[in-house]
């Protein structure tokens, strides 16, 4: 079998090309990246409390497959009442705060 050789530098060009040209795929990478970043903050805010999965659980009274969920990259976000409780047992609250414009 012959192999592949790829420009991974280029097929991102073209692909960034491509989400530049759709205004709903840009929204929905957008939506999609933000997301994900809020993920990876609570995350590293629980490790930065030296907290487990297990230890946020006790403390909140989530079960640890709700806690796993709100940190991870799944299909399933954590509903209000959940975050609340997860970023209390971790020592934050949520906030609202405007959106610098772009």
């Amino acid at each position: 079998m012959p192999f592949i050789v790829s420009n991974a530098e280029q097929e991102d060009k073209e692909l960034q090309v491509m989400i530049d040209s759709d205004p709903d795929v840009k929204e929905h990478i957008k939506g999609f990246n933000a997301e994900y970043e809020f993920r990876k903050k609570i995350l590293m805010a629980r490790k930065t409390a030296g907290l487990t999965q297990k230890q946020v659980g006790m403390i909140s009274g989530l079960d640890y497959r709700a806690i796993s969920r709100a940190e991870s990259n799944s299909d399933i976000s954590p509903n209000l009442k959940t975050l609340v409780k997860y970023l209390s047992a971790i020592g934050y609250e949520l906030d609202i705060v405007k959106k610098v414009a772009n």
